[in-house]
């Protein structure tokens, strides 16, 4: 009999003969000295430390470096201990992982005879923390599988072309695939046989997919990515370098090619393979960064009972390895190893010195002890790499008899009773399903941010999603006062339309048609230049407003008048096209000083082709500093219809298309010198109350008007508030100073208070004896709301009100209906041509305001001529700087030369004198009573008073005593 089977024969009569001899007794764990902290000891080091840990809890945080304990001594005591040991953890819950491994009985049982018994074990191992019987199986040991898989298999020569076939055969093999996928996919014959040219192509197309999938990739597929990463990248036995890729490196692993390898770096591999995957198992983290719940939920380490551990059975030398890998690699593993020998074991290896000095055995009771000298000198013998670094060896006595465990005192008579095997709960953020209601209420609250964001910008109007998606379009929202989010900014696509009002929004789209035209023409006419100015306005209010958006509607039909005659009437080879962005300021211009700095500047110091910002809407503190924030730009801006003061000072850049409030002042101050029969004694100037910050436009027309009346000697003047209910009832309680139409009431305020204005004086007289009433130019903004017309208290008055185009309105209905202005401007000529392009705009069937919606109006809007002429003089100057590039700021130079008079639709401009349109002609016209109210809506109003200048000597039309035109 050979001297290892006469061993193994001895080790299992022996154990077959101590198992016999307890079976008729019950097991019971041995008590010996020191047997409490032992246990103690073993808890300890089996409950892993947290990740975070509390300032009252354990002093470490993180895994921590675990030893191999040795116990030696009295099988009855070791063999006891293990068992024990191995009972308790079995009835412990939660049931962590764990192994009680007999190395004795473990050898015999295996059928790899032909493998070292270390190797046995460490299959034994693997299997058994493999079982399906804990809370928690630590994984599937990929890394030691696959390597395990390659040892066992042996390579024949491959039938293919391409070497590594047979390789790439048993990784598919053991991933569970058909090997012959490969061979087929390789072999295939093409059904086109004879083909010369269709095989040729076949086998260039998987040549391509060859080079592109198996090389560019790394040949790294058949799901063993990360295995394979960590061979060849991640750890450093068998020289994972001498091989080119890791197919090379697997082949070196198989059984016909172990002869050549190292059998010492082989079993290592195999011993790190298998401790990578428990630290893959046990890792917390991530990429790092990110936590891994699964190892947080871990929170005992693995112990690992090897009973019977021997040189001969291959347990001793399985812990060397495990001491070896964890010396060269530095690398933290979950494994308690708790090993028994019967004796103290001799040298580790052959040839190997541990220079350590000899040692007095450590038994039980010294236990923590032994820990704490061992914690201690490990930094220094790991970096020795010495063979027993990771040793801690115990010694146990004799176990006590059961009447001497009576009298011993202390706790080791009651060690094995209610042992703490709780390793503590895991953090709350890793039990299950915690982090998923976190994640989802992470989520939902990202979410609804941008949901709330995009409700808000569906209610104001705002298009959200379009603006992200188109260069023309950006769009935001601003808080015009509590609770009203209006959508602003700019836009040149039907992308976002700003406002509610249908005649509004025909209109952008009207705008935003002929911009796509424009486009097109200038896509196949590149010697067409592409100009651009930016209308910028009040075009969204809240709904509590009174609305004046058929107003700003009437602006950009007269811009849309000139796109069209430019973009589709006009053809000449270098004349220019005209694109209009419409940006919205807000209701009543609220947030224009914001849009101007932070939307409208970016866009024009980047769009070279924008030449001018026409528009404003109104005389409001925002607007100044607008005005103010362009004219630092050097952009060319134009007012349509502001008339507030001091507007020309805070911009070189700024022009205004008609005169001011001076002007309007100049003009009243004429209209009472005019009145003779009966004349006017007393001038009642009605403002609204004094608002914080106060109204530049308001202000300053009460100021101007005022100061103008004054130097009538024959008027009085006086100014009231509108909230002053006695000075509003000029009949129930006259004014002895003047009654009827000797006394004028001077309505000075924004449109919203006028209705209300009218309606008291209304309800205080009679028809005969209304006093004479003229309001500023502010009012024509609801004016040209029809339905304010039709309003019964409306219809039975006369309307007289400060027009600042008034020749655009006097061309009447037939402008419109009959593409011509009425007598007596009938002859003149930019009339003529804006009543042309007016009719056909609005008769066009491609037009947007085509149809019965949009009905023709009983005469034109006299913001239509303005806004028509402001684009118009644009496109003029464009015309003189020719089809080349020009910059803007020569536009505001031409404007300001005294050779340059521009004559348009409401007359001549010029700005040689003035920018503020101090010569341009202002009226007072007359919307009178209507026979009734269905007529209402068609009555046309007519001049009464006018001051300025027409069309200029050119034009020059005849004119009666009060400055109207004359028939």
């Amino acid at each position: 009999m050979r001297s290892d089977e006469w061993l193994s024969s001895s080790l299992r009569c022996r154990s077959v003969a101590w198992s016999g001899a307890h079976m008729a007794a019950e097991f019971r764990p041995p008590v010996f000295p020191g047997v409490h902290e032992l246990l103690k000891l073993v808890l300890t080091l089996r409950k892993r430390p947290p990740f975070l840990p509390r300032v009252s809890d354990m002093a470490v945080h993180g895994d921590i470096p675990l030893p191999l304990i040795r116990l030696v001594g009295p099988e009855e005591s070791v063999h006891g201990f293990l068992r024990g040991f191995r009972d308790v953890l079995e009835k412990a819950e939660p049931r962590t992982p764990y192994v009680f491994l007999d190395a004795a009985t473990a050898v015999l049982a295996s059928t790899a005879a032909s493998e070292p018994p270390k190797l046995i074990l460490l299959e034994q191992l693997c299997q058994r923390l493999q079982e399906d019987r804990f809370s928690a199986r630590p994984n599937s040991f990929r890394r030691y599988r696959v390597a395990k898989f390659l040892t066992r298999q042996t390579l024949t020569p491959s039938r293919n072309r391409d070497p590594q076939s047979e390789i790439v055969a048993l990784l598919r093999k053991w991933r569970g695939q058909s090997p012959s996928i490969q061979e087929a996919a390789q072999t295939q014959v093409s059904a086109q046989g004879d083909s010369g040219f269709s095989t040729l192509g076949l086998s260039g197309a998987l040549w391509f997919v060859r080079l592109l999938i198996l090389k560019w990739l790394g040949r790294r597929s058949y799901g063993i990515v990360p295995e394979a990463r960590w061979f060849m990248r991640r750890q450093t036995y068998m020289v994972p370098e001498h091989s080119s890729d890791f197919f090379g490196f697997a082949e070196r692993l198989t059984a016909g090619r172990l002869d050549e390898q190292n059998a010492g770096q082989l079993h290592k591999l195999l011993v790190h393979a298998f401790l990578e995957d428990l630290r893959q198992a046990y890792r917390r983290r991530r990429l790092s960064v990110l936590p891994r719940r699964r190892g947080w939920r871990r929170t005992a380490y693995v112990p690992v009972l090897i009973d019977h551990a021997s040189e001969e059975n291959g347990g001793l030398p399985l812990l060397r390895l495990i001491n070896d890998v964890r010396n060269e690699t530095g690398k933290v593993d979950p494994l308690l190893v708790i090993a028994g020998c019967r004796d103290e074991p001799g040298t580790p290896d052959a040839g190997t010195e541990i220079d350590r000095p000899e040692e007095v055995p450590l038994f039980a009771p010294a236990s923590a002890t032994a820990y704490s000298t061992w914690k201690r000198e490990l930094p220094v013998q790991r970096q020795k790499l010495a063979a027993d670094a990771r040793f801690l060896t115990i010694h146990l006595p004799e176990p006590l008899r059961p009447e001497a465990i009576a009298r011993t005192s202390g706790e080791d008579p009651d060690a094995w009773a209610d042992l703490d095997l709780d390793p503590g709960k895991p953090s709350r953020l890793a039990r299950r399903g915690v982090l998923e209601v976190i994640l989802v209420g992470c989520l939902v609250a990202v979410a609804a941010l941008p949901a709330a964001r995009l409700q808000d910008f569906w209610q104001a109007g705002c298009s959200y999603l379009r603006a992200k998606t188109s260069a023309g379009i950006d769009v935001r929202l601003a808080e015009i006062a509590p609770g009203d989010k209006q959508c602003v900014g700019y836009s040149d696509n039907d992308g976002q339309i700003f406002g509610t009002n249908d005649r509004l929004a025909a209109a952008q789209r009207e705008i935003f048609r002929l911009n796509a035209e424009a486009a097109r023409i200038h896509d196949t006419h590149r010697n067409r230049p592409l100009i651009s100015i930016i209308y910028f306005g009040g075009l969204t209010h809240a709904g509590a407003d009174l609305e004046t958006d058929i107003a700003v509607a009437e602006e950009l039909i007269g811009l849309a008048i000139v796109q069209r005659q430019q973009n589709i009437s006009v053809t000449g080879e270098d004349d220019p096209l005209l694109r209009v962005i419409i940006a919205n300021g807000g209701r009543e211009m609220a947030a224009a000083d914001r849009v101007t700095r932070d939307v409208l500047i970016p866009l024009v110091e980047r769009d070279a082709s924008i030449k001018a910002v026409v528009g404003l809407d109104r005389t409001v503190k925002q607007t100044r500093l607008a005005i103010a924030d362009l004219g630092r730009a050097a952009v060319p801006t134009i007012g349509t219809t502001l008339t507030g003061s001091g507007l020309a000072d805070i911009s070189k850049f700024y022009f205004q298309m008609v005169s001011g409030n001076p002007q309007q002042a100049k003009l009243l101050a004429g209209y009472l010198n005019h009145l003779k029969d009966p004349a006017v004694h007393l001038l009642t100037i009605v403002r609204p109350e004094r608002s914080d910050p106060p109204d530049d436009y308001i202000e300053s027309l009460v100021t101007e008007v005022e100061k103008a009346a004054e130097s009538l000697t024959a008027v009085e003047v006086e100014v009231i508030d509108l909230s002053d209910e006695n000075a509003l009832k000029p009949c129930t309680k006259p004014d002895p100073r003047a009654s009827g139409e000797r006394r004028m009431y001077f309505y000075a305020g924004r449109e919203t208070g006028y209705s209300s204005f009218l309606q008291n004086i209304k309800e205080d007289c009679a028809v005969q004896a209304l006093p004479r009433i003229v309001a500023d130019d502010a009012i024509e903004r609801i004016v040209a709301q029809p339905s304010f017309r039709q309003q019964s208290f409306v219809s039975e008055m006369n309307l007289d009100y400060v027009a600042l185009g008034s020749l655009v309105v006097l061309a009447g209905r037939s402008c419109a209906a009959e593409r011509s202005p009425a007598a007596p401007l009938s002859d003149k000529g930019p009339l003529v041509e804006f009543c042309a392009g007016y009719y056909d705009l609005i008769n066009d069937e491609a037009s947007e305001l085509n149809g019965e919606a949009w009905a023709v109006p009983s005469y034109p809007g006299e913001r239509v001529g303005i806004a028509f002429d402001a684009a118009d003089m644009v496109v003029t100057a464009a015309r003189k700087a020719g089809p080349g590039a020009w910059n803007r700021a020569w536009l505001a130079q031409l404007f300001r030369d005294r050779e340059f008079a521009y004559v348009g639709a409401s007359g001549r401009i010029t700005f040689a004198e003035s920018r503020v349109g101090a010569s341009r002609n202002t009226a007072i016209l007359r919307l009178p009573t209507p026979a009734s109210a269905q007529e209402a809506a068609n009555t046309a109003p007519r001049c009464l008073f006018l001051i300025g200048d027409l069309y200029g000597t050119e034009g020059a039309a005849p004119q009666e005593s009060n400055g109207c035109p004359k028939d």
